[in-house]
């Protein structure tokens, strides 16, 4: 699994009966199931909160990026 972009990924899974056969996925799906597999290998449930409601906010509003400039 490999996040490509904003709501974007890509990934592979082996399908556990059987190893020669693979599932591809792409685009928010992907990426929406590269979510739950972070959300659900973060330890304790306060961090998963956290992380969840920082992601629901960036959903609203992007990142501010704000850049400074001295001119001195």
């Amino acid at each position: 699994m490999c996040v490509v972009g904003h709501q974007t990924a890509c990934a592979e899974l082996t399908m556990p009966f059987a190893r020669t056969r693979s599932l591809r996925f792409s685009g928010l799906l992907a990426w929406l199931m590269w979510r739950g597999i972070y959300l659900s290998k973060l330890p304790g449930i306060e961090r998963k909160i956290r992380v969840l409601m920082d992601w629901t906010v960036e959903l609203f509003f992007p990142r501010d990026i704000v850049q400074t400039i001295d001119l001195h």
